[in-house]
């Protein structure tokens, strides 16, 4: 039997990075994004977090 670090380091090893692409919207679902998303304009332009909360 192997050691979970053992294990780990062999799983590593197999591993590839995968490249990114574009897609549509309607295709992304089940993705993972390649880079973060920033909002260009805040929205509502003050903070009502307080009452309304975030929902991403």
């Amino acid at each position: 039997m192997i050691s979970v670090g053992e294990a780990r380091e062999r799983i590593l090893a197999l591993l590839a990075p995968t490249g990114a692409e574009i897609v549509p919207l309607a295709a992304a679902a089940g993705r993972v994004l390649a880079e973060p998303v920033v909002a260009r304009l805040t929205q509502p332009p003050h903070d009502v977090s307080a009452m309304d909360g975030f929902a991403l």
